[in-house]
């Protein structure tokens, strides 16, 4: 009946439908109506991405392992790197500092130049930049890779040198890339090459050394492929985040050195990440300019956070996702879970996040660390040009909109208070690797004691055209400022102590030094240094330390030290001295050469606020190998410096 009942329905519907041969000509066939779907986030929207080329499996090569029967492990376990069945592998717990890979070498050619820098449109003025892109290449190499880098000079109104943040440069010294420490400046036109063996893993900076010239732009990330702590699928690259300045640095350094009355300390523009910022326009609406990277859903994604600014630290977090912590700076730690964490200037951490969340849309926030971050705000005392929302994770299959639904988001805020990691538990920073730490420091602590303090009044023996007054590290009324000379590292005679060279030598070969750093005063009253309360974060070359303590309250010889972790301590090589308290560091003694301790506020480095730490001088010249480089690059800088002397306003590093 179902086949007769349909008959019989079509010849009903027949009777009364006509049907002419001219219908198909006259009643065009309507397409059936499809919705279209909206478009989404792909990887294609990622093509190009600032991201890393090499693949730790397939593109680290270890020619003498592999002919000794060694073969990649990363791609079963992200803790292991090379592996021989029945022999030990080379992984996560192998000590950096007594057992590293020999790779192969990677080269990479620089140039330094003046450039048209326009990260959130604004044009800067006198942007400098590495191959004309701010951040510069990323410099990519493998643990255990030796690096050669070639650094040219295009930019004719400065040197410039290229110093490569936080690697220990252990027999390297001479390319550690601080004029007037360990070379001179490169000459305008002329080139100098780089070169060292990655004996540490994870990521870290480049920038240069020379004055004020990484604020401008001459800065850019450098990856060293090894072990993690923790497993990860998708490696997305280096977040590097800094404050912007439209001027040149050079000239926002006169409002540091002088009263310029709200515009001291200088104040930065806006936030830029990889390269990237939004802008507020005159009608109060944000430029959709944001840089972006993408989350796969189910996935663990590696994130290498990265603090290049000149002023200002930040409190980085991701809307609705949990970060795992897994290396502090160049060290392997053992992970933990957080939802934000305080970046630095000049720190890094390694992160994993997993993409556990609905397919969407998320900030990722840097809010500007209280007390620690100086941007231009209105007499309400509200940024003009920043907020926090500088960048965003998009989802693969996720709406493609032009930035995140905020409404939409569930984000409690997070505590902009300036405090270090270590300094809000020592458990958190805990090292893969341990160091324990004598108790009995190898050094006279009260020589390797110093306060950040400030000038009282203008110095005339620096720079006589226009006295200011300096920032130092002093450990006596008779300290004074660092101000290198660009035509005579240290490097090249480590026993002298010129004028204002603040050298402190260490002549031990085992244990560990105390350096105390305080951010009261140690030796008041003083008629020369007043102590100004204020965040410094203390970077230390040549060697990572270990943070025996961070306290608010000033040192104290005889009750601070009962405060001492000396058990695996946390261990970095940039950490955050408290407003008005203290930070009390420790390293090793054994690798021979010139290495300056710094703050890293480019304004007060600049300004003199720090130290040369000459470890085991009579060491130096052997321990260094041929120093010829440096010489022939002494005598060009020495040679353009007398055709057209440079006028040097500030310490110069």
């Amino acid at each position: 009946m179902g086949f007769l009942k349909t008959c019989l329905d079509f010849l009903s519907h027949a009777a009364f439908t006509s049907f002419s041969p001219f219908d198909a000509l006259f009643s065009p066939q309507q397409p059936l109506f499809v919705p279209t779907p909206p478009a989404t986030y792909s990887a294609a929207d990622f093509a190009g991405a600032y991201s890393p080329r090499i693949d730790p499996v397939r593109d680290c090569v270890y020619p003498a392992l592999r002919y000794n029967g060694y073969k990649p492990c990363n791609n079963v376990s992200r803790t292991c790197w090379q592996r021989r069945v029945k022999f030990k592998d080379y992984d996560i717990n192998d000590d950096y500092e007594v057992t590293t890979p020999f790779g192969i070498t990677r080269e990479y050619w620089l140039t330094v130049d003046q450039a048209d820098l326009r990260p959130d449109g604004q044009p800067k003025i006198n942007g400098v930049a590495l191959n004309g892109t701010y951040p510069g290449p990323i410099i990519e190499a493998c643990w255990g890779d030796k690096i050669v880098v070639h650094v040219r000079n295009k930019y004719r109104d400065n040197g410039t040198t290229i110093h490569w943040h936080g690697l220990r440069q252990l027999y390297s010294n001479d390319m550690d890339g601080v004029n007037g420490v360990t070379q001179c400046p490169i000459a305008y036109g002329e080139e100098y090459t780089y070169e060292f063996r990655a004996t540490q893993y994870g990521h870290t900076w480049y920038h240069s050394h020379y004055s004020l010239q990484y604020p401008d732009g001459v800065a850019g990330p450098l990856i060293i492929h090894g072990p993690t702590s923790a497993e990860w699928d998708i490696d997305n690259g280096p977040i590097m985040v800094a404050d912007w300045l439209y001027n040149t640095s050079f000239a926002a350094f006169n409002c540091e050195a002088y009263d310029c009355g709200n515009e001291t300390p200088p104040k930065a523009d806006n936030i830029v990440v990889n390269g990237i910022g939004a802008f507020k326009q005159s009608n109060g609406k944000w430029t959709n300019n944001y840089f972006k990277t993408m989350f796969k859903p189910g996935k663990k994604h590696l994130l290498r956070l990265i603090n290049g600014s000149a002023a200002s630290s930040f409190v980085f977090s991701i809307d609705n996702h949990t970060m795992t912590v897994i290396a502090s700076d160049l060290v392997a730690i053992k992970p933990y879970t957080t939802t934000s964490l305080l970046l630095g200037i000049g720190q890094r951490y390694t992160v994993v996040v997993e993409a556990n969340q609905e397919p969407s849309l998320y900030w990722m926030r840097t809010t500007p660390a209280a007390g620690c971050s100086a941007f231009r705000k209105n007499q309400q005392g509200e940024f003009t040009q920043v907020k926090e929302t500088t960048s965003f994770i998009a989802y693969e299959g996720a709406p493609k909109l032009p930035y995140p639904d905020s409404t939409s988001v569930k984000h409690k805020g997070v505590n902009d208070t300036c405090i270090d990691e270590s300094h809000i538990s020592q458990d958190r920073l805990v090292p893969i690797v341990p160091w324990e730490v004598s108790a009995k420091p190898t050094n006279d602590v009260s020589r390797g004691s110093f306060t950040a303090g400030y000038e009282k009044n203008a110095n005339p023996d620096l720079y006589p055209q226009l006295p200011f007054k300096h920032w130092l590290l002093a450990n006596s009324p008779t300290s004074q400022p660092l101000w290198v000379n660009f035509s005579m590292p240290t490097i090249l005679d480590p026993f002298t102590n010129p004028p204002f060279s603040s050298i402190t030598r260490f002549e031990q070969s085992y244990g560990f030094v105390y350096l105390i750093v305080d951010g009261s005063f140690l030796f008041n009253p003083d008629p020369n240094f007043t102590a100004i309360p204020t965040g410094h974060p203390i970077h230390l070359h040549g060697s990572d330390f270990v943070i025996l303590n961070q306290d608010w309250k000033p040192y104290d010889p005889v009750n601070s030290p009962r405060d001492f972790k000396f058990n695996n301590p946390a261990r970095r090589d940039t950490a955050l001295l408290p407003s008005g308290g203290y930070l009390a560091l420790a390293f090793k003694p054994d690798n021979p050469g010139a290495w300056l301790m710094h703050c890293h506020i480019a304004w007060h480095a600049s300004s003199g606020l720090a130290l040369q730490l000459v470890v085991r001088p009579r060491e130096i010249p052997g321990y260094n190998g041929d120093l010829l480089p440096v010489q022939l690059g002494c005598e060009s800088w020495r040679r353009w410096d007398n055709r057209d002397p440079i006028v040097q306003t500030d310490s110069g590093i």
